[in-house]
């Protein structure tokens, strides 16, 4: 009895507790920021090396080899000008500089590439669904998705640089923005977080009706710098390379482990800033970890097609949402049979997706590293590139 009596007092004190100010709230979100710079400046624990030289094949040649001697690889290219059948690819203006292309348009290839090949999906669903989770505003984190294409976009008439950082040989297609990064990352993780919110009954931070007075102004400030600094965290995992250790026959990718437990450090910050329950926090690490699983854990002898992995991703964790939605609550089941049939046809989806759309024969365009085209996988053939 006396031990219950003392676990009704530390559940009272955690009920009474009082979320700290937002000044100091502040404070803590700078430290931590500091800490993330100091971080980065180490150098990197893993460094992908650089692709040999011997192994580099130009992209040109290896597209038009009509333009040299050799026979090794045969053109394809279904369309012809009238009269001139010598011609054989069209231009396509980036901007800076002009690449060609072949003279065809595949429908059917075109959606293989987008959900085949490497993708930058996993960080647009991990910050997506934690938007949702601190900010509780679908609108906000939709906006913010679309503002950080157009400054990646921004990046490379002004730093020269494709998302803050790459190399311009590196950047992503056009398709990457819109459908990978929007329609096919942040419209659907908007959806299970917003369910997900609704269902664990999450405390909204704006309680009151936002105004255009310093206080709404700051306390919109200080979610949108907590949640910044969560995405920005994330970026940690970069300093791993993309190293995969194989444990058991799965492979097992260090960075994003450790850029894991990184965020639930400080998802669990946050919620001690805000004073919010425990028991809320469990379940919100319970659904992060099955949306991780399928960008951490796969082969170790097949590259990742992200796109698709978020398919599972986004249906495991729809799933475990739904289970506790009709067992564990008595919130509106209409809500319930709207989203459930959703992530149960997700499930399907990517457990046939070969069926639906094959991969491509050729992963000549598998590869996320464009400069000489590095065919080792785990390669960067972008880091011989002086400027």
């Amino acid at each position: 009895m006396q031990l219950l009596a003392k676990h009704a007092d530390v559940e009272d004190t955690r009920a009474v507790r009082q979320p700290w100010s937002e000044w100091h709230q502040l404070l803590v979100v700078i430290a931590l920021r500091f800490f993330y710079f100091v971080f980065m400046s180490l150098d990197k624990f893993y460094v992908a090396p650089p692709t040999p030289t011997a192994k580099l094949v130009d992209t040109a040649f290896l597209l038009f080899p009509h333009l040299t001697n050799s026979s090794a690889r045969v053109l394809i290219s279904p369309h012809t000008v009238e009269g001139r059948p010598d011609i054989k690819s069209f231009g396509y203006d980036l901007g800076g500089s002009t690449c060609a292309c072949t003279l065809q348009w595949d429908k059917y290839q075109y959606w293989q590439r987008v959900m085949y090949g490497t993708k930058y999906v996993s960080a647009h669903v991990f910050t997506v669904f934690i938007g949702v989770l601190i900010l509780q505003r679908w609108q906000w984190v939709i906006l913010y998705k679309v503002l950080n294409e157009v400054l990646e976009e921004l990046m490379m008439p002004i730093r020269g640089r494709w998302a803050y950082a790459d190399h311009i040989e590196d950047m992503e297609t056009r398709y990457d923005s819109l459908l990978n990064d929007m329609c096919l990352a942040v419209v659907p993780f908007v959806l299970l977080g917003c369910h997900f919110v609704y269902v664990i009954d999450l405390q909204d931070p704006f309680p009151d009706i936002l105004t255009c007075e310093i206080k709404s102004a700051k306390r919109v400030v200080l979610a949108f710098s907590q949640y910044y600094l969560v995405n920005t965290y994330n970026g940690i995992w970069n300093k791993f390379d993309g190293h995969v250790i194989e444990v058991f026959g799965i492979g097992i990718e260090i960075g994003k482990v450790f850029a894991l437990s990184v965020q639930f450090m400080l998802l669990y910050i946050i919620w001690m800033l805000r004073a919010l329950p425990y028991p809320k926090y469990k379940q919100c690490v319970l659904c992060l970890s099955l949306i991780w699983i399928p960008f951490t854990f796969y082969s170790p002898v097949k590259q990742p097609n992200e796109q698709i992995s978020a398919i599972l991703a986004f249906a495991l964790a729809g799933i475990a949402t739904s289970i506790y939605h009709y067992y564990y609550t008595s919130k509106n089941i209409h809500v319930l049979a709207l989203m459930c049939p959703v992530y149960i046809m997700s499930f399907v989806l990517y457990a046939s997706f070969s069926y639906v759309l094959y991969p491509p024969a050729d992963r000549f365009y598998y590869k996320r590293k464009w400069c000489g085209l590095g065919y080792g996988g785990k390669e960067d053939s972008c880091s011989r590139i002086r400027y």
